[in-house]
């Protein structure tokens, strides 16, 4: 065989390795992002940090009626921003470096607030209906100086 032709083989044969991975990667991905199938069926995965004051969540997105579970890179979340809370999505977790998940199932559509126990980090996560399509219902932020993380002002606890 030739060297030319050989080479030529090799290359033929790392991008078609190359490819499979490529596609294959993303048939496991829906919109809202990685899905693990477990013993008790599908969880969303959605990794969470904080950028400036306010978190990220990837993906943004999860869908009603199926299981997430909240990775908190908690090297990347200073202070209180570890303790996080969600009214409505009935959330309430203090994370640390030996417990960092948090599995909830969301039983409603919409945009929703996060904040951290003391309202200084702040995020949203959009749950999509089932079918993938988006609800035009958005969490209400109150004004007042409520319980912690509830819209008011840093009561300073929970840090």
């Amino acid at each position: 065989m030739k060297k030319n032709t050989l080479w030529a083989s090799m290359i033929f044969v790392i991008l078609l390795v190359s490819g499979f991975f490529l596609i294959g990667g993303s048939l496991g991905s829906s919109v809202s992002g990685a899905t693990v199938n477990t013993a008790s069926g599908d969880v969303q995965i959605v990794k969470m940090y904080v950028k400036g004051s306010q978190y990220v969540f990837e993906p943004s997105s999860v869908r009603k009626g199926m299981p997430v579970r909240l990775e908190a890179d908690v090297s990347r979340m200073p202070g209180c921003s570890k303790s996080v809370i969600s009214s409505e999505l009935n959330i309430r977790k203090t994370f640390n470096s030996e417990d960092n998940t948090l599995e909830f199932t969301p039983n409603k559509a919409g945009t929703f607030y996060i904040a951290c126990s003391m309202n200084m980090y702040k995020g949203t996560l959009t749950v999509l209906e089932s079918d993938g399509s988006r609800s035009n219902y958005v969490q209400k932020l109150t004004s007042s100086g409520a319980s912690c993380g509830a819209g008011g002002g840093g009561c300073g606890c929970g840090g």
